[in-house]
């Protein structure tokens, strides 16, 4: 049996064809799919806490007088006047929000680094229901990460600091 030249191309062009009609057909349901989860979602399920107990046992190296549980999260620290600042604590302490700010006195912004936030006392600012229920015990910054922090002299931002309790 012999195959002419037409019937050779038209065999190659149909296989060619449905090819691409499977591929275009495994798009479609490849679209159709449901999304994934929102990478938010995961990095705050599984990511954060991980980030938390590995910066928590860094922080707790070497570190006499703290304990926990770990507060973890952002801090802002705004220059108010020529003595004062103001510090202001956004994170979460066992999943739950634990939220605080404070006047710090004396304070200067512009010398501020990350390292030596680290020791900082936050006397009185443990959030109830973190340690305790009622809350108000004395906490320290024991960690912040060097690359998410950042001083606009006036300003500072640090992405991701961990606060420990000061033990009595």
């Amino acid at each position: 049996m012999c195959f002419g030249s037409n019937d050779m191309h038209r065999k190659a062009r149909e296989s060619e064809e449905a090819r691409r009609r499977k591929l275009a057909d495994d798009l479609k349901r490849r679209d159709q799919s449901p999304a994934p989860a929102k990478p938010h979602t995961w990095l705050s399920r599984v990511i954060q806490p991980a980030l938390a107990v590995l910066l928590l046992s860094l922080a707790a190296e070497g570190q006499a007088g703290v304990s926990g549980p770990a507060l973890v999260g952002s801090v802002t620290i705004m220059q108010v006047n020529a003595t004062d600042a103001t510090f202001v604590f956004a994170g979460h302490c066992k999943g739950n929000a634990a939220n605080f700010s404070m006047t710090l006195s004396p304070f200067d912004v512009s010398t501020t680094t990350a390292a030596s936030l680290e020791g900082l006392s936050l006397p009185g600012k443990g959030p109830a229901g973190c340690l305790s229920q009622a809350g108000g015990e004395n906490l320290t910054v024991v960690t912040v990460v060097t690359p998410q922090f950042l001083n606009l002299v006036s300003s500072i931002t640090a992405g991701q600091v961990v606060i420990l309790y000061v033990v009595p």
